[in-house]
């Protein structure tokens, strides 16, 4: 979830783009809206603020729901600069070679990223960089932590500052914006279409051991996913300057993906999650922006006789079924 306001706002920065030498903060705030998870529902989990409580070990369950939904902070700061590169005529005229490094904070989470980008031609950017980040517990919040395989455990294994979380990724981005064939203010049709590997580790944990994130769900491991962003807009050149659609996709590939595929009775680790929503920018006026994202989220439905064990490694994936994930704004402002 982290990932898809960058690639979003990354997308938003191809129609207009940043000066170089830009210092910028960005402030993420989500809301999540709670539901039973597919637990005793067909194809789409309602919202309710009425959980189906839990139990303690011995016989570990895990509550559904929640009574208030999920909450999501963080800040960046960045700073990028650019360069031209193998610049030419017509589609070559912008080519250039950009360089970003990020510091991102949240209440449980401290990550630095390092990222290129290279624009050979109009149409294609191509990306890579690298990570590294750590967590602690704040409350009952969960910023690091092993997620044991079992249901004779009340929670996952707290690990606070227990290792290094790091991350290195490559991705090729096909962006077309109908104004270049027909140029105009109102002819900005916009398409930009994301693929992205990324491998992920934790040094706490070993290869095949599911571990926390940044209270994410702990359905995390040591190993490859593949990501892909497509956005379908329109800009405008007023205050709300830019409307669109986006599809995302993430699913693990190599080893993981055989780790309990869907077809063997697993819990899936073959499956395809998709996201989908409405992306929405303001611009208040040169220096300051605010994108609002409103999504639905498809996820694995486990059979109502394993969706309630405490591990997700323990349940039987039975189809997929979406819901009402987040409401998310973005701000960003460049100094």
């Amino acid at each position: 979830m982290k990932r898809v306001v960058v690639s979003v706002l990354a997308a938003l920065g191809l129609l207009a783009q940043a000066s170089a030498g830009d210092l910028s903060m960005n402030f993420l705030a989500a809301y999540y809206i709670p539901n039973l998870a597919g637990y005793q529902a067909s194809g789409f989990a309602p919202i309710t603020y009425t959980p189906v409580e839990g139990q303690n070990a011995p016989n570990a369950l895990r509550t559904l729901g929640s009574t208030w939904g999920g909450a999501e902070a963080k800040v960046a700061f960045s700073y990028s600069d650019s360069m031209p590169f193998m610049v030419g005529e017509g589609l070559m005229a912008g080519n250039n070679v950009k360089g970003q490094a990020t510091l991102e904070l949240s209440p449980v989470s401290i990550n630095t990223v390092g990222q290129v980008s290279l624009t050979p031609i109009a149409f294609l950017v191509f990306n890579t960089g690298a990570g590294l980040g750590t967590g602690w517990t704040a409350g009952p919040f969960q910023g690091l932590a092993l997620n044991p395989a079992s249901n004779d455990v009340s929670s996952v294994d707290l690990t606070p500052f227990g290792g290094v979380v790091w991350r290195v990724w490559g991705a090729g981005t096909f962006q077309f914006d109908l104004a270049a064939l027909m140029p105009g203010d109102w002819n900005h049709v916009v398409v930009v279409a994301t693929g992205k590997v990324e491998y992920r580790a934790y040094t706490g944990a070993q290869n095949g051991q599911a571990w926390l994130y940044e209270a994410d769900g702990g359905e995390n491991f040591n190993g490859a996913k593949f990501y892909g962003t497509y956005i379908l807009g329109y800009q405008m050149p007023l205050k709300v300057n830019f409307v669109g659609f986006m599809a995302e996709s993430d699913e693990w590939i190599g080893e993981v993906r055989n780790y309990s595929p869907m077809a063997s009775g697993g819990w899936g680790s073959d499956f395809r999650t998709w996201q989908l929503g409405s992306l929405t920018n303001v611009q208040f006026g040169e220096k300051d922006s605010l994108l609002v994202l409103v999504q639905f989220k498809q996820a694995r439905d486990y059979t109502d006789a394993t969706t309630r064990n405490r591990s997700f490694e323990t349940r039987v994936y039975e189809a997929p079924y979406w819901y009402f994930n987040r409401i998310a704004l973005s701000y960003t402002h460049k100094f």
